[in-house]
């Protein structure tokens, strides 16, 4: 089934929107990936990428260790969580609500192992919208939810930080602890 682009639900993200990002800390956060390994990288277009981000800073955890349910203090220690606040307002295509499903979006588009159905919804939507919010597929109560903008590798990676403030950290305790009770993540000392 191909999804009807010109069916999809918008959301525009209000200025003043928090969103999250779990990435290595040694480098910026904002880097958009063009690689096939993306579930919403677009592939047709060589110079567009996706970054990825997370409503909620647990949803930036899960997208970032998904299904690494043991990890080292060394493990984290070479992660950092970004913050951004959006400046101004973004519209993105949104895979959450229930009327997707008459424009051809299915469960398979945002938690399947094929990335090509959605890397081809990435192209599509290049010229109409700023990004895809949908439901984090490693979260199985279905409440997590993502963002992937797109942009430009390299020169919308600066242009975004002027779209948005970024703070960047140290992942905070509470976010390790909620991992921990929500879904199982242990922690363990870096070994000897």
């Amino acid at each position: 089934m191909t999804v009807d682009v010109a069916r999809l639900s918008r959301r525009t993200l209000k200025a003043g929107t928090m969103l999250h990002r779990v990435h290595r800390a040694d480098r910026d956060p904002w880097f958009f990936d063009r690689s096939p390994h993306g579930r919403f990288n677009p592939t047709g277009t060589p110079d567009r990428g996706a970054c990825y981000w997370a409503e909620k800073p647990i949803g930036a955890w899960i997208e970032s260790f998904r299904s690494l349910l043991t990890l080292t203090e060394e493990d984290l220690a070479g992660r950092a969580l970004a913050t951004l606040t959006l400046t101004g307002d973004l519209v993105v295509s949104d895979l959450t609500v229930k009327r997707a499903l008459a424009a051809g979006v299915t469960a398979s588009i945002t938690a399947g192992a094929d990335y090509a159905p959605p890397q081809a919804l990435a192209d599509a939507l290049q010229a109409v919208t700023d990004g895809i919010r949908w439901r984090l597929r490693h979260d199985l109560s279905q409440r997590l939810v993502g963002v992937a903008l797109f942009g430009q590798p390299g020169r919308d990676a600066a242009r975004s930080r002027g779209r948005a403030r970024t703070s960047t950290g140290p992942i905070p305790q509470s976010v390790r602890e909620e991992a921990g009770r929500l879904f199982g993540y242990r922690v363990l000392p870096t070994p000897v």
